[in-house]
């Protein structure tokens, strides 16, 4: 008797040091920033402009129109730091400049 009361017990307080639910984990924000291309003037870029960081090769990206209601947009990430950008539409340099996006940033571009 005595045996199966200490075996309870036992089992008990083995059960009594179990949690379950708390689940902790830590993260941080990935290293990226952004850049975003807004229209400028009367220009239109329907089919998008070829963008080029650093040495990489070009992507396409999508000119957003400014709107004063319009808070989101297309924005296309790149590393955080120093970067050379350069943009290009129907073979002619629209924006080239070497350029600094802090982490989380987003860099508004506004092309002609």
């Amino acid at each position: 008797m005595k045996t199966k009361i200490l075996l309870i017990a036992l089992l008990l307080s083995s059960l009594a040091g179990c949690k379950v639910g708390n689940v902790t984990r830590a993260g941080g924000v990935d290293n990226l920033s952004y850049l975003q291309f807004l229209q400028g003037g009367s220009t239109k870029y329907g089919e998008g402009v070829a963008v080029f960081v650093d040495d990489n090769p070009a992507f396409t990206a999508k000119v957003d129109k400014i709107e004063k209601l319009n808070v989101r947009g297309n924005v296309y990430a790149v590393k955080q730091g120093t970067r050379h950008v350069k943009v290009v539409s129907g073979g002619k340099t629209l924006y080239e400049k070497d350029i600094f996006v802090g982490n989380q940033e987003t860099k508004k571009i506004t092309l002609p």
